[in-house]
């Protein structure tokens, strides 16, 4: 039996929280340490008060967090007997973590400060910019970067981060190697993005670096009446209806050009492509661009531009009254203008506003008539979202017309084939997805793991690995999967 085991402990079936264990001796690597997105199941609605020194202990109770060894602190394991503190743990663990997307990262402050967690430079730039606006993970800890094509070690686990085109900045795939083979792991990936020769390369720097089995995201692999079989076939090719993050910008600008009034947006503001995007098509339409303060930040942060106004919003009206105005807002606002709701309705026209979902009500001090809200990818990502409803009713209350314009950032299903397709590997594993076993290898065989197993390297590809009643002689029985 090889001495490397790969456990599964989170997002096999849902979108998110994907968590995996990769060992190998005394040393460990788990990736990545998200939630879950199911805004419709969340219990934290806004009702039920958080107790923040002891959301770890809290989440582990609800079974939103798993139950793994050696990784929480032992003040966060209280009544907790049945998982073993970071203290108490032998052995070397590090978490790399591929991207700032919540459910890749919501949960990585709750690891104990004592172990290492790995991101990419850009995902850690953009990360301190989150934390400074408040947008950082619970937990108090610090975090290590690592390099793009530029491998690292924990024991004797090698790990080379490489780049991939996902819709937020930083975003990387993993190669895992270990004396007993090496696995790919994909993150979140696509095609149709700002920067789809970012996949191509990836491919061939992954194939250069050779794996055994690879773990891939597929999150648009619907069910057969929503996606059917003949768009599972390989293509290189973007489907035809599909919009590019160059098209967005593009659309959006077309959109302003024939609007009458005032132009909103709502987008993420992880996705700086989108910010450069919204930027652009401010210009082409001759109009201002106003973002929220904390998209203004990210933007003079990581995408050096300046060319924008701040929203003046009434929370913000309120600080600079009692004082109470954050460090980094105050510096923001000496380097970047603020603009007034007044200053907009002058002349509505001239401006395109971003109005994030928990900013809804400023929209009831701006003139809207004959004017267009563009839903780009903002929340509420869709209609399973409960507060989709919300905005609805304040759309209709405002009477404002509302149009959606975005581009996802995962894979199309034929995009995802092709990618599967040329790295052919002898094990593919897809997770991150409703429908995982929609997803079929080329030539190797397809995994499907299940929580609570352990699984290996051998000849036949990937094995789960199970000992006989014979254990204690060292001889081990493996069972083909």
């Amino acid at each position: 039996m090889c001495k490397t085991t790969i456990e599964f402990y989170s997002g096999l079936t849902t979108i998110g929280g994907t968590i995996v264990s990769v060992q190998h001796g005394n040393s460990r690597v788990l990736f990545d340490f998200g939630l879950v997105y199911s805004p419709a199941t969340n219990i934290f609605d806004g009702h039920i008060q958080q107790r923040e020194t002891a959301m770890a202990r809290n989440y582990l109770k609800l079974g939103l967090l798993p139950k793994i060894d050696g990784v929480y602190s032992q003040e966060t394991l209280i009544n907790e007997n049945s998982v073993t503190s970071a203290s108490q743990y032998d052995g070397e663990t590090a978490v790399i973590i591929s991207h700032m997307h919540l459910d890749h990262m919501a949960a990585m402050g709750f690891i104990d400060p004592s172990i290492p967690v790995y991101m990419t430079q850009d995902s850690l730039h953009l990360y301190n910019t989150l934390e400074t606006i408040g947008e950082g993970v619970p937990g108090k800890r610090t975090y290590q970067a690592c390099d793009y094509n530029k491998e690292f070690a924990i024991g004797e686990i090698i790990i080379t981060p490489l780049q991939v085109d996902h819709d937020t900045f930083g975003a990387c795939a993993f190669h895992i190697r270990t004396p007993d083979g090496a696995i790919l792991y994909t993150g979140d990936l696509r095609m149709h993005g700002a920067h789809p020769e970012q996949i191509e390369l990836f491919i061939d720097k992954a194939k250069e670096l050779e794996f055994d089995a690879v773990i891939i995201e597929g999150t648009t692999l619907s069910s057969d009446e929503e996606v059917p079989a003949h768009l599972l076939i390989a293509n290189r090719e973007l489907p035809e209806d599909l919009m590019t993050e160059k098209m967005v910008s593009e659309k959006t600008g077309a959109i302003l050009k024939e609007t009458k009034g005032i132009g909103v947006f709502n987008s993420y503001h992880r996705n700086l492509d989108r910010i450069e995007g919204m930027l652009q098509a401010g210009k082409d339409s001759g109009r201002k661009v106003v973002f929220e303060a904390g998209t203004a930040q990210i933007a003079l942060d990581l995408l050096k531009v300046r060319d924008f106004f701040i929203y003046e919003s009434e929370t913000i009206r309120q600080a600079v009254k009692t004082n109470q105005l954050p460090d980094w807002q105050k510096k923001l606002f000496e380097e970047i203008p603020t603009i007034s709701y007044q200053e907009i309705n002058d002349n509505p026209s001239h401006y395109f506003v971003q109005n994030s979902y928990q900013n809804s009500l400023e929209l009831f001090d701006l003139n809207v008539d004959g004017g267009v809200y563009l839903h780009s990818n903002g929340v509420p990502l869709g209609e399973f979202d409960p507060t989709y409803q919300n905005l609805e009713r304040i759309m209709q209350s405002l009477h404002f017309e509302r149009v959606e314009v975005g581009s996802g950032g995962h894979a199309a299903p034929q995009n995802l084939k092709y990618i599967v397709d040329e790295l052919n590997p002898s094990t593919l594993i897809p997770l991150h997805s409703f429908h995982p076993e929609r997803l079929k290898p080329k030539d190797g065989i397809q995994l499907l793991p299940e929580y609570g197993k352990v699984y290996g390297f051998s000849t036949e590809g990937m094995i789960e690995q199970t000992l006989s009643e014979d254990h204690q002689t060292g001889t081990p029985h493996h069972t083909t999967v």
